[in-house]
C-alpha cells in the first residue's frame, strides 16, 4: 500500500476505518498507544453513538445491524461494556439465530466480537457448519417448495456459502481450525472465486463481482469474498487469487484507491457514497493482498 493511501486510511475523520487499519493491516496490539487512543475516539463518535441506539432498538434487524456495524469497525464485547451482552443474548433468545437468509453473518460478526466461546454461539455453529453438503457449500434454507423442493436434488446457494465463507475465515483468523474449512475454500477456487463450473465466465452471483458494502446477508463484494479466502490460506499467486485480482482491480482507481459499486438504500451503517472512492473497500482490498 502506497504512503498516501495508508494516510488517507489513518485520518481522524473516520475512527472506525483506523481501528480497522491499525489493528489488522498494520497489526498492532490492542495496548498501542495509537490503538487505545483510536478505539476511545471512536466510542466517543456520532458514529458509534448511532450504532448503540440501533442496538437498543426493539425490532432484531436493527440490532442485527448494529451488531455487525461494531463487529466491522473492529470493537469487541469488552470494548462496548454493559450495553452489548443483553441485546445480543435477547437477540439470540429472540430468533435462535434465524434470522432468514443473515443466520451466518450474524455468527461470523458475533465471532469478530468475541462471543465465540458462548456455549449457545460455539454450539450453534457446530451444528450449522455441520450442514456442509458434498460440493463443498450450504444449501438454500428456503422452505417454498417452488424454490427448494425437499424431494429434489439442489446445488448450494451461493448467496448463502459466502456468509460461510466469512464466518469460518474468522474462526480461522483466531485460532479456530474447522474441519469444513479446506472443502469450503475449494467450493471458491475451483471456480476462479466467482463463477459458474459450467460457464467460467459467468458469475454465479452478479454482486459477488462488483464492492458492494456494508455487507448483506445476500450482497457481499469481491474485496470481502478475497480477503476471506487469503486469510483462509490461499496463495496469492495462485490461478483463482489472480482470476479474484484481475476482477477486485476493476474497480482501482489510479490513486491505488478502490471504489464503492453498490449499498443498501438503508445500509447497517454509512460506509460511503456508490460511485466514489471508499476508505473500507480501499482497506479490505489491500488486506486481501
Amino acid at each position: 500500500m502506497e504512503q498516501s493511501v495508508l494516510e488517507w486510511l489513518l485520518d481522524d475523520n473516520n475512527p472506525e476505518v483506523r481501528l480497522r487499519t491499525l489493528k489488522e493491516y498494520k497489526k498492532l496490539p490492542q495496548d498501542d498507544e495509537s490503538v487505545i487512543e483510536c478505539k476511545s475516539q471512536l466510542l466517543h463518535s456520532k458514529v458509534y453513538e448511532r450504532g448503540l441506539k440501533k442496538l437498543k432498538k426493539d425490532k432484531p434487524w436493527d440490532k442485527y445491524d448494529a451488531i455487525m456495524a461494531f463487529a466491522e469497525w473492529g470493537l469487541t464485547r469488552d470494548d462496548i461494556g454493559k450495553d452489548i451482552d443483553k441485546e445480543v443474548f435477547a437477540l439470540i433468545e429472540s430468533t435462535g439465530f434465524k434470522m432468514l437468509c443473515g443466520e451466518p453473518l450474524l455468527l461470523r460478526n458475533l465471532v469478530r466480537l468475541g462471543y465465540y466461546q458462548e456455549e449457545v454461539v460455539k454450539n450453534e455453529i457446530e451444528i450449522v457448519l455441520g450442514m456442509i453438503k458434498d460440493d463443498g457449500g450450504f444449501g438454500c434454507i428456503s422452505t417454498n417448495k417452488k424454490i427448494n423442493d425437499p424431494k429434489k436434488p439442489h446445488k448450494s446457494c451461493a448467496r448463502l456459502t459466502v456468509e460461510y465463507l466469512l464466518l469460518v475465515a474468522e474462526l480461522y483468523s483466531q485460532g479456530y481450525e474447522m474441519e469444513c474449512r479446506d472443502a469450503l475454500v475449494r467450493y471458491f477456487t475451483k471456480r476462479n472465486i466467482f463463477y459458474r463450473t459450467d460457464d467460467m465466465k459467468t458469475p454465479m452471483v452478479d454482486v459477488m463481482t462488483g464492492t458492494f458494502y456494508p455487507p448483506d446477508p445476500i450482497k457481499i463484494g469481491a474485496h470481502m469474498i478475497i480477503y476471506a479466502l487469503r486469510v483462509l490460506g490461499c496463495e496469492p499467486t495462485s490461478e483463482a487469487m489472480q482470476a479474484g485480482y484481475k476482477v477486485l482491480d476493476q474497480h482501482r482507481l489510479e490513486n491505488g484507491r478502490y471504489v464503492l459499486t453498490a449499498s443498501k438504500s438503508v445500509p447497517a451503517f454509512k460506509a460511503g457514497n456508490v460511485g466514489e472512492e471508499n476508505k473500507w473497500v480501499t482497506l479490505y482490498a489491500y488486506m486481501a493482498r
